[in-house]
């Protein structure tokens, strides 16, 4: 999984550059601008599905955790997993309130 996000990063990266080379470099004809859009789309688009499929297995595997007695300290390591993937405090905190209730 670390891989999965090492890949993401990278390609938040390589946009971030390309978006710096088109104000540096303006696009001249149309099809190059209609080009430009449909290569922003096709990342912003992969970024999306990646990201939402990152919050599936994160899903679970901490429906996997829920089943194993963690102490607050590795429940700490975990939540910081989460929050580095995308997940909200008011999310883990429901996680953890329901793993509290189990």
């Amino acid at each position: 999984m670390s891989a999965l996000g090492d890949g993401l990063n990278q390609l938040r990266q390589l946009l971030l550059q390309l978006e710096d080379q088109s104000i540096d470099q303006p696009i001249g004809t149309a099809e190059e601008v209609l080009q430009a859009i449909e290569l922003a789309t096709a990342f912003e688009l992969f970024e999306t599905e990646s990201s939402n499929l990152l919050m599936q297995i994160a899903a679970n595997l901490w429906d996997r955790v829920r089943q194993q007695d963690l102490s607050a300290e590795e429940l700490q390591v975990v939540s910081e997993k989460l929050r580095a993937i995308g997940y909200a405090d008011v999310e883990i905190q429901e996680l953890l309130d329901l793993e509290g209730e189990e």
